[in-house]
């Protein structure tokens, strides 16, 4: 919540000071070298995973909200940086991480990785995602109020889980906890368009999807992915802008990496506003 906190002031200071420092030659759009944004995040998630054993088999599909209490609305931060080093070329990346907690009493027998829980067992969990999209466009259409690009990427999901009971089906220790990690990175392409209404108005589109099956030994991921995005922005001064966007996502992964070996399906959609500089 700190960090929502941090990227709402910041917001806040630039809404209150940009003015001052406004003037009528705004950067007109598609004509920046370098854009940064920054902003508060509030998502609606739903999240299933599925954590297997050698030894045990395949694990118990779970529901972070239904098995383990944690609550769906989630609020963090947004970064972002893009580099336009040709009129028609960008690379960007964007950055966010999520912090997922709950606990909740056992309904049903479940079965995490090398561990069982039985019924009545005081379950908590903790998932983080830290989520990178790196993206390279390619503008198809590049005019004074029209930018239409082709995008290609990788969208990068580090995911971290721990899961604990107060008791389980062996009944030998009184808590029984279970952590796993892993890297899963899948490809998106999709496009990208922006509509310049003046110097300071834009709204834009974007969309991507990807399913990829992927083997060798130490790294075996295979999912469907897709996200969406619109936005508005408006320009109060030369350099800074301020936009609020709404953004869907979901990813449906099998992955082998790390110490992760099972499933994880997660979704989510949610507004943004941000504080945009260009340069």
């Amino acid at each position: 919540m700190s960090r929502l906190k941090i990227a709402s002031s910041f917001i806040a200071l630039g809404c209150i000071v940009g003015p001052a420092f406004a003037q009528t030659d705004v950067i007109k759009p598609g004509e920046e070298r370098f854009t940064f944004g920054l902003g508060a995040v509030l998502n609606s998630f739903g999240t299933d995973l599925r954590l297997d054993n050698s030894t045990l088999g395949q694990g118990s599909n779970v529901n972070l909200r239904d098995d383990f209490g944690v609550e769906k609305d989630e609020s963090s931060f947004w970064a972002s940086a893009e580099w336009r080093f040709a009129p028609r070329h960008r690379i960007g990346f964007n950055y966010s991480q999520f912090k997922l907690t709950g606990t909740r009493t056992a309904t049903r027998q479940i079965q995490i990785g090398d561990q069982i829980y039985p019924v009545g067992a005081t379950l908590t969990s903790e998932l983080k995602l830290q989520i990178i999209p790196l993206t390279y466009s390619y503008s198809l259409i590049k005019r004074e109020q029209d930018e239409l690009a082709a995008t290609v990427g990788i969208h990068w999901t580090r995911v971290s889980f721990k899961a604990q009971g107060s008791a389980s089906l062996s009944g030998l220790d009184p808590s029984n906890e279970v952590t796993a990690d892993g890297n899963m990175p899948l490809p998106l392409i999709g496009l990208r368009y922006e509509h310049h209404f003046s110097q300071r108005w834009s709204a834009g589109l974007q969309g991507a999807f990807f399913t990829l099956q992927f083997g060798k030994d130490t790294l075996n991921v295979e999912g469907d992915i897709w996200s969406a995005r619109a936005h508005a922005e408006y320009r109060f001064s030369r350099r800074f802008g301020l936009g609020l966007a709404v953004e869907g996502f979901e990813v449906d992964v099998e992955a082998s990496q790390g110490s992760w070996q099972g499933g994880l399906k997660y979704r989510y959609w949610g507004p943004q506003l941000y504080l945009k500089a260009r340069f």
